[in-house]
């Protein structure tokens, strides 16, 4: 398969596409991937939504709402925050070459390690590749959903919350701010479309690059950690 035919496949044919990447792994292309749409997506809220005009409202909206959750560490002074903020704003396009390679190396060694518990004989190589591939489904394809209703909603209805929460297809479209807590509502954003075809991916994955893992337990594994995940989170324990 070319890269294009495995972005196709990844969709449409995922455990036939993993065969493939098993036998010729290449993580190269997905991270190109989830670069562009990381930056695309910084672009569109840290230059079109939150604009000079209105910079100094959603900065204080956003250091509020962290604030409000419970185990959040405060990063100095209201003022320090929105400087912070400000920065973050003006170099906006060296934030995704930070971030993307950080969260998927950290999902990967998580996963790995998970994976070595497990006995389910896969390389770190491999399981950094299936992690790639599957971020695409949830960064790149469900990007695209989330970018669309950003841009439909405008600077007036954008909420600099939980960036989870801007997907259209987020279970936070469902629940208003003020019915839950900072740290349930925080957690109930992640709960997407996109989320439960990412895991399912990533499960299909990992059986494919495993000796010893089979699709069921591969599929345990992964909403076990991602149950987990969600309960700290709602949990506001230290993140």
């Amino acid at each position: 398969m070319t890269e294009l035919q495995r972005l196709a496949g990844i969709v449409v044919s995922p455990s036939k596409t993993f065969e493939d990447i098993n036998q010729r792994p290449t993580q190269v292309f997905p991270i190109a991937l989830l670069l562009l749409f990381s930056l695309l997506g910084d672009f569109v809220v840290y230059q079109v939504l939150v604009t000079d005009a209105n910079f100094e409202q959603m900065a204080r909206t956003k250091v509020q709402w962290d604030a409000s959750l419970a185990g959040q560490k405060s990063h100095g002074t209201e003022e320090q925050q929105i400087g912070t903020l400000r920065r973050e704003r003006e170099y906006w396009y060296l934030l995704p070459l930070i971030a993307v390679p950080v969260s998927v190396l950290a999902v990967s060694i998580f996963f790995y390690i998970v994976l070595l518990l497990a006995r389910a004989g896969a390389t770190f190589a491999k399981v950094l590749v299936v992690v790639c591939w599957a971020l695409v489904i949830y960064r790149c394809v469900g990007g695209v959903f989330t970018i669309v209703a950003l841009l439909a909603g405008g600077p007036t209805n954008f909420f600099p919350g939980p960036a989870e929460a801007w997907s259209p297809t987020s279970l936070a479209q469902l629940i208003s701010r003020s019915a839950v807590s900072p740290n349930v509502y925080s957690a109930l954003s992640k709960l997407d479309i996109f989320l439960v075809w990412w895991l399912a991916v990533l499960a299909i994955g990992f059986s494919k690059i495993s000796k010893n893992l089979g699709l069921a337990r591969s599929a345990a594994l992964v909403i076990a950690c991602e149950v987990l995940y969600l309960l700290v989170n709602a949990s506001g324990l230290p993140r």
